[in-house]
C-alpha cells in the first residue's frame, strides 16, 4: 500500500491518537487505597457488631416537640 507524503503526518497522528486512547481506556479509574483492616471477613464481623451495639443501646428520650400538622390554607368544598 502506497501512502502519499502528505497523508503520512495525518496517518501518524491517527495512529498515535488511537494508541493513546487505548492506553487511557485500559488504565481505569484510580482511587484512594483501601486499608487492609477494612477488607475481609473480620471487617464485616466488626461492622455487624457495631451495628448490633447501636441497635441494643437505648436512645435518649427526645425533647423535641411533636410536629404540628396545620390544615390547608385554601377552603375545602364548594361555595
Amino acid at each position: 500500500m502506497m501512502v502519499s507524503h502528505s497523508a503520512r503526518p495525518a496517518l501518524l497522528r491517527i495512529l498515535v491518537s488511537a494508541m493513546l486512547f487505548s492506553f487511557a481506556a485500559g488504565c481505569g479509574v484510580m482511587d484512594a487505597p483501601i486499608a487492609p483492616e477494612d477488607i475481609g471477613i473480620e471487617a464485616k464481623i466488626r461492622a455487624q457488631r457495631q451495628a448490633e451495639e447501636q441497635r441494643t443501646t437505648p436512645e435518649a428520650p427526645s425533647t423535641e416537640e411533636p410536629e404540628v400538622v396545620l390544615p390547608p390554607l385554601q377552603p375545602v368544598g364548594n361555595q
